[in-house]
This record gives structure tokens, sequence and C-alpha cells, in this order.
């Protein structure tokens, strides 16, 4: 590849809206690197490590609402992105990924640092494209530029998501010529549009609403939007319409039940018909819980529309009764049916808040009395985070203990829910924090820090970030979850039982750090950990629980939601 090719891919990224590059040290992609980082418009971040660096792209992308960049060099470096790309394939955010590659000439050829990398994404990414080599003529360039041009508009149309562009690089690689001239002239663009429910449809789908007597709106994760709250609260005012919504739904909707676990804890078959819906609508992406699948693949309403506006990803049959897909924007749709709902008497959403009332009590009863624990210690940190600011949720323990505190959802929640694996949640936490200017505050469990604690190993980190470690020495999800403890082989390989801490680690890489053995230990340190630092460095709150306790606890207060 000549110069004049990485000039204009640059140039394109620009013009094209792209303004911020995560990259990792290389000799391929280095060629790169001079370029992007000499290109007015860029911004370029260093991050050593690629599966770090690929979250920390993610967690950008996601408070820029815009694409974010990615440049490896080649060979094994590139598969460390795969985690990344998969999140945010299947939680829609925008990347494009730049892979450096060997001529093609040398794959499978026992040259050094050389993979097959054409198409190495190709089940989670949007599109894959392997750039020419070489730029020879008009027609080599006009080709180079609408490849270009398309996989960088492919990151948010039709749907956002990651896309693969292959940058293959020949020797000399340090040669580097700077052009006379700018070499980005004329590009496409692409209009923006909006599709809708035709009129028709729309009158066919809006009477069967307004004669159906007991409506369930299920609500998936989703960002934060107050046109959308609006339109939610207005189908709510409806007595047969309740909105059922998790912390990470984002939702600001006053008659919403949005710690959903709790609330159906005990809903045996006999009561089952009361609360079954006969028509299901849901919006937004995945569902924490795994108790509502249960219940409503057991309920089986009669009708289930489920609105996504990705044309390429829309029929999604997640509890097993899709009736219905609708491919427009939830608020699109949203919108349509709002202008033609007509209130119905029913007693449907009185029944489901009455029930919520009642678990409410059973749960701030038993809290209140319960003993230091894991759930301790999110009840006060769902109590002490601030308030302004972004929450980041770990997986798994953290977002599902998330799932029963109302307080949970007073926050900007995000949580790397697209596949739900724990890698890279500290990551996608820097990055976020990178980008906002509020607090942003990520809770995970030990496994998780432990599993990413490379995400430390950067120099752009915020003094806005507080990281919480929950260390109950392993995996206690699989004490919570039934089956993993009735075996023998639970501690020594599937909870990954441990007697590690997270001081050295802190420590090495300069993070402020705060340990908390005790609830009053822990009451003591949360008010100085929130506030700013005075060495202007980011801090670590290590948490400190007894694993087969804390499991014991949380197992006592869902026995006492369903007694």
């Amino acid at each position: 590849m000549n110069n004049n090719q990485l000039h204009l891919l640059s140039g394109i990224m620009v013009v094209k809206g792209i303004s911020h590059v995560v990259v990792s040290p290389g000799s391929r992609n280095a060629p790169a690197i001079v370029v992007f980082n000499r290109q007015s418009g860029l911004s370029l971040k260093s991050i050593s490590d690629e599966r770090s660096a690929g979250f920390y792209a993610l967690g950008m992308a996601q408070q820029l609402k815009e694409p974010v960049a990615l440049l490896c060099t080649s060979g094994s470096a590139a598969l460390n992105y795969a985690p990344a790309i998969a999140e945010a394939y299947y939680q829609k955010v925008p990347l494009l990924i730049i892979t450096a590659d060997r001529p093609e000439a040398w794959i499978d050829q026992g040259d050094g640092q050389t993979i097959r990398q054409r198409n190495i994404f190709s089940g989670y990414v949007r599109k894959s494209f392997n750039l020419p080599q070489q730029i020879k003529d008009d027609e080599s360039t006009w080709l180079f530029k609408r490849m270009v041009c398309e996989a960088i508009d492919r990151t948010t149309l039709p749907a956002p998501g990651p896309v693969h562009i292959n940058l293959p690089l020949s020797e000399p690689l340090y040669d580097i010529q700077w052009p006379e001239k700018p070499l980005v002239t004329k590009i496409p663009s692409v209009a923006p549009t909006e599709t809708q429910v035709n009129a028709v449809t729309m009158s066919n789908l809006s009477h069967l609403w307004n004669t159906s007597p007991s409506k369930i709106i299920l609500a998936g994760q989703m960002r934060a939007d107050d046109e959308r709250n609006q339109l939610l609260t207005k189908l709510t005012e409806d007595a047969s319409v309740i909105l059922l919504s998790e912390s990470t739904s984002n939702l600001r909707v006053h008659q919403a039940i949005s710690c959903i676990d709790r609330t159906i804890e005990g809903i045996g078959p006999e009561e089952m018909t009361h609360y079954r819906p006969s028509l299901l609508l849901t919006i937004g992406g995945a569902i924490v819980s795994k108790k509502i699948k249960t219940l409503l693949r057991k309920m089986q309403p009669t009708h289930h529309w489920h609105v996504n506006a990705d044309t390429d990803d829309f029929h999604i049959d997640t509890f097993q009764s899709l009736t219905l897909s609708i491919p427009v924007s939830e608020k699109t749709f949203l919108k349509q049916l709002c202008e033609r709902t007509k209130p119905l008497e029913s007693d449907f959403k009185q029944l489901w808040q009455k029930r919520n009332h009642s678990q409410m009590e059973r749960h701030n009863n038993f809290v209140d009395a319960a003993p230091f624990s894991d759930l301790k210690v999110y009840e006060a940190l769902f109590r002490e985070i601030p308030r302004q600011g972004q929450l980041h949720l770990g997986n798994s323990t953290p977002v599902r203990y998330a799932q029963l505190f109302e307080e949970a959802s007073a926050f900007s929640n995000w949580s790397n829910r697209g596949t739900s694996g724990i890698d890279g949640c500290i990551s996608t936490a820097a990055g976020a924090a990178d980008i906002c200017q509020e607090p942003t505050t990520i809770i995970t469990g030990d496994i998780g820090f432990l599993y990413d604690s490379n995400a430390l190993w950067n120099k752009h980190l915020s003094s806005r970030l507080r990281i919480v470690v929950i260390n109950n020495g392993g995996g206690n999800i699989f004490r919570v979850i039934p089956g993993p403890d009735q075996y023998e082989e639970l501690e020594a390989y599937i909870e990954t039982a441990h007697n590690l801490n997270t001081e050295g680690l802190a420590k090495n890489f300069g993070i402020n750090y705060y340990p908390a053995h005790s609830q009053e230990q822990l009451e003591a340190t949360l008010q100085s950990f929130f506030k700013p630092q005075e060495n202007n460095k980011p801090a670590l709150l290590e948490v400190f629980t007894e694993n087969k306790y804390s499991a014991q606890v949380l197992n006592d207060y869902f026995k006492n939601l369903s007694s």
C-alpha cells in the first residue's frame, strides 16, 4: 500500500465525522499511526492491550453516539478485539475496526505475524472490507474511496454496529511521503430517513391494543431519552397497561415497575393467569431478568409485538410467543400508538402495582435487618453513588443485584449486556469516563476485575472514574444460581476460588486504593471515596465479603419474597 492510501483513509474518516481513534502499538500499523496522528481532526489514544482497547473504544462510542475507530497491528493482535466487537454488535454500538495486515501474497507463507485476517470478524460485524493493496489509477482510487465511505456509513446505517476494514501494508513501512494537496474531494453521503408503520396496519394494531384488557410493556437495554419517557408515561396512564423496566432500560416513568425479579418472585401456576398479559409489547435490547423470561414463556401471551428498527435483526423471539415484528424505531412506533390509544377500564395495572408494593415492603424490611453481605453492600452503594453520575454494572452478579433496588434506576445505567460476558467492564467504563464529564462508577465482581485488570494499564484514565470491586473470593454467582453448588467441583473449577486482592494492582498503576472489611468501614469510606481525589487520580474501593454467607443471605431474601 502506498502513502496516498493512508492519507486518503484518514481524510475520509474526518469528513465522515470520525474524530477519535484508539490505537495499540505495533510495527505493521505504525505508518497508519503516524499519518492518523498528523491528520487534523483526529484525536488518538494509545492503549497497549488490544482487548482492553476494544472495550475502551466501546465506552467512548456509547457516550459520543458516533463511531470510534480502532487500529491495531497484524496477526493475533486483531483477535484480541473480538470480545469487544461481539459486544458492540449485539449492543448496536458503532465501531470502525482497522486491522493492519501483511500483503495478500504472504498469507499462509510462513511470514511472521501473519494470519488470515480477511473477514476475520465476519459473524460479528455489519460488513467487512479488504482494501486494495495499491492505488494505481483513477479507477482504483475511486474503488478505495467507495469502500472506505461505505464502511464508515455502515457503522450507523441501517443500524449502528461494528464494521471491519482490513488494511494490507507493504514494506518499506517507514518511508512516508506527504501529499502536496488534500486528497479528499467529493465523497458520497447518506440521507437520514425514518420509516413508520403504514396507516392501515396502524389502525388495526391500535384497535387490538385498545380492546386488549391486559397489556405489558417490557423494556430492555436502552440509552436514556426524555421523549421516550413522555410517550411511555402517556401509555401507562391506561389502567390496562403495566410497564416493566430494568436499571439498564434507563427509563424515568413514574408508574413503571423497575424491580422485576423481586416483584414476580413467588408467582405460582395458580396466580399466573391473573398476571398474564393478553398483549405483550417489547422494546429495547437485552433483558437481564431470567425470571421474567421464564415466566413469560410459561404465560404465552396471545399477542406479542416486538419493536426493533434493525432490519437485519428484527425477528427476535425471546419469549417464544412472537406474533408480530415491527421494524421501526421504538419512539416512532410509540408516537403512532399514543395518537390512537383509548383508555380501557381494567384492574390489570392495579393488580401488578399492588404486588409490587407488597414485595417492596418485604424487600425493605429484609434489607434493613440484613447482616453485612453482598446484599447489604449494594444497598449502601446505590445510596451513596453520586446521583448526577453514571453507573456501569459488571456481569454477572452486579447487574443482577441492581435489579433488586429502585435506587439503581436513578443513574444513567450502562452494562455490557450485548453478550453478557465479564470481560471488558472496567475498560468500557474507563472509555466512557474519558468522554462524559460526570462521575463514572463501575461496580464489578473480583473475577471480572482481575480478568480486565489491564484496563488500569492506561495513561488516559479519568480522575472521575471510581472502581468498586466486590471481593468475595470467586465467582459467587455460581452459589446463587441453582445447580453448581451441589457439586464438589464448584470451588476448584467453576467459581474460580482465590485469595487475591487488588491493592497491589491499584498501587502499581497509581490508582488510589480504599479497603472495606465491614459495614462500618464501608459506610465510613464511601463519602471520601466518591469525593474528588487530592492527587487527581481515579480510585478503587475493594469490599471484602464472605462468599457462602452472602449467597445464603440472597437465597433467604428470595425465600422471604416468595413466602
